[in-house]
């Protein structure tokens, strides 16, 4: 989250958002490289997930006049590098497991973080970043056996 906004939701659901972004963005980098067809069928359903909290969360967004803050080039663009690297010199279904689990836990961080700093807001949004989180947890459980 580059820049905190004043509206306390404002903030919470563009952090949703920004972890929504990040996990569609790093499963579709890395889809072409896993060969593991019980492991793509997790990835496939986890980016499934991800794409439909974009709309969700932009549709919320716009119910308040707003848009959702786009990631930061430079966060995205370090990213993509990680996985094309990894990918060049070969990468095997463990590897990718373990790049999924660092990238979800960073991404469970980040939700964290979001809520703590912001309080001040109605339940509904602390519930659904619980919601978020959980499914988080429970798609960790689904892939570590694959590390």
């Amino acid at each position: 989250m580059e820049e905190e906004m004043t509206n306390p939701v404002e903030n919470v659901l563009n952090g949703y958002y920004q972890n929504a972004v990040m996990g569609s963005a790093a499963i579709g980098n890395l889809l072409d490289a896993v060969a593991d067809k019980d492991f793509r069928k997790e990835l496939f359903a986890q980016k499934e997930y991800y794409d439909e909290q974009k709309q969700n969360l932009t549709a919320q967004l716009a119910e308040m006049y707003q848009l959702p803050v786009k990631q930061g080039t430079l966060s995205k663009f370090w990213t993509d590098m990680m996985i094309k690297m990894k990918k060049l010199k070969g990468i095997d279904v463990h590897e990718a497991a373990k790049m999924m689990v660092e990238g979800t836990n960073m991404g469970l961080i980040e939700l964290h973080q979001v809520m703590n700093r912001n309080t001040e807001i109605p339940e509904e949004f602390l519930r659904q970043g619980e919601s978020i989180i959980s499914h988080e947890r429970e798609y960790l459980n689904r892939i570590t056996p694959y590390l």
